[in-house]
């Protein structure tokens, strides 16, 4: 692809992505927009290498499946935190994809120093910053009739560097006369300016990443790429062995013990002073911190133990898979703990976001039995695929309704809510909150009254909430079923 060729064309696409930019999202609550604004911008990207379609790496495309569930969360439901996370999450996706659909990465995306061709990335566009306006400068639009000079592109040009000094002028001047002042209170002068910063800033950092991503492609034959990375073997296998047997001694015993007071429920005598549930909460994080610490030592020996005696190589191997068996054991037990938790002491972001956690952590360690015995298995690589289905898949499971559900369930079997904690759930927990409303399960008159009461001062404040967010780039399904909901309850 021929950059001098296109470079017009570049700052067309800019353009475009600085006013689509800030006509979805400047000054307004993210819905549908964001999933729109991503669909653009992979649109861009395949016309902007449209006659270059056979060099790109293909088989990436992959990449844009996630990409493009998590963009669509935003537009299906409400969970902030989750939110939060996806907008720093999806531009990193964006950023990997770009970098190997178009084959510019140094290293490979399961070497660490790929890391750092995603910040490559993200910082090289800056040293392009000079390029749209010498490509504007350049245009040879229509001439003057006296030297031949370009004009168009000089009016461009006056008109960026004029915007600035008038935001300053205007600003100086209604300070200084009042009559002046009420004239262009009519004229939204500082929201004008504000769109156009929004739009310039926006377009040129957009017009600098794909000119400096179009660069690296032309040249990436020239570029110095990084071989694989070759661990130095230092590590002692016998001193490992050792370690190894060690620990899996005391994870012997403590395996036992699971299965004999907490698997086994009230079969078995506990502790004097503790609760089942106090039991099953005590030390939950601990063996998250231990199954991770199991975690670094697997693959610390699998990768720097030396391998040149075979058959002490096969019994760490061996012994690396205990490991990983009683590991999967204390993150069966940490989730069985949590589980008993929340039925005793209800249901929190925190409780569910650590559960899925410790999933992911159970398919990774399967993904390391794997390794452990096959080398040669993209161990990494599995490792990022199977935390990105993962959080994917937690994207769309509504925690926010698992949440609801599941303290309101408990609610009418224990009689005991933590309302306060319901109220601050998004508006994907309305629905369920409804049963509050609609129940006839209430201990008593005075609590239904009460809880009621707060449910429909919670809605009305939704209500003022859901107001502000008319715009149709703010649209969301979550946000129009909490409407619905509310407004037959308040007019």
């Amino acid at each position: 692809m021929e950059l001098e060729g296109k470079k017009y064309w570049l700052l067309l696409y800019g353009l475009i992505i600085g006013v689509s930019f800030d006509i979805l999202f400047h000054e307004k609550t993210t819905g549908i927009s964001y999933l729109i604004f991503i669909v653009l911008l992979l649109i861009i990207f395949l016309i902007s290498f449209r006659d270059s379609l056979k060099k790109l790496n293909n088989s990436m495309w992959l990449f844009t499946t996630p990409v493009l569930l998590l963009a669509a969360t935003f537009f299906i439901h409400s969970n902030q935190v989750l939110k939060i996370l996806n907008y720093l999450i999806v531009p990193v996706l964006i950023i990997m994809f770009v970098i190997l659909v178009t084959g510019v990465n140094k290293s490979g995306w399961a070497n660490i120093r790929f890391i750092g061709d995603i910040v490559r990335r993200i910082f090289v566009p800056l040293g392009f910053i000079h390029k749209p306006f010498l490509a504007l400068s350049r245009m040879n639009v229509f001439k003057s009739k006296e030297g031949g000079s370009r004009v168009l592109p000089k009016v461009l040009i006056g008109i960026l560097i004029s915007v600035p000094l008038l935001a300053i002028i205007i600003w100086l001047l209604s300070s200084a006369d009042i009559v002046f002042k009420d004239i262009f209170l009519n004229i939204p002068v500082s929201k004008i300016i504000k769109h156009f910063l929004v739009i310039i800033i926006v377009s040129v950092y957009a017009i600098c990443f794909i000119w400096a991503l179009v660069k690296a492609f032309d040249e990436r034959e020239q570029q110095k790429r990084y071989g694989k990375i070759k661990w130095k073997l230092f590590f002692d296998p016998v001193i490992l062995v050792t370690i190894l047997v060690l620990i899996n001694v005391i994870y012997a015993i403590f395996s036992v013990i699971q299965f004999a007071y907490l698997f086994g429920g009230s079969s078995f005598v506990l502790p004097s002073s503790y609760t089942y549930a106090e039991y099953a909460r005590k030390g939950f994080f601990e063996l998250v911190v231990v199954s991770i610490i199991n975690f670094g030592v697997l693959l610390f020996g699998i990768t720097f133990v030396k391998k040149d005696h075979k058959k002490i190589f096969t019994a760490t191997r061996i012994l690396l898979t205990l490991l990983v068996i009683f590991t999967l054991i204390l993150l069966a037990s940490a989730f069985y703990r949590m589980l008993v938790y929340e039925q005793a002491y209800g249901f929190t972001y925190l409780r569910i976001f650590v559960q899925t956690f410790m999933i992911m952590l159970f398919f990774i360690f399967i993904a390391s039995i794997i390794y452990i015995w096959h080398l040669n298995f993209p161990v990494i690589k599995s490792y990022f695929i199977i935390a990105l289905a993962i959080y994917t898949i937690m994207n769309f499971a509504n925690v926010d309704v698992i949440i609801a559900k599941n303290n309101i369930d408990r609610y009418f079997d224990s009689g005991q809510i933590d309302m306060h904690y319901l109220k601050s759930l998004s508006y994907d927990a309305l629905p369920g909150m409804q049963r509050l409303l609609t129940s006839e399960g209430y201990p008593s008159e005075p609590e239904k009254k009460q809880i009621t009461g707060e449910i429909l001062e919670h809605f009305e404040q939704k209500k003022s909430g859901l107001e502000s967010q008319k715009s149709w780039q703010s649209f969301n399904i979550s946000k129009y079923r909490a409407e619905k909901i509310i407004d037959k309850y308040i007019d």
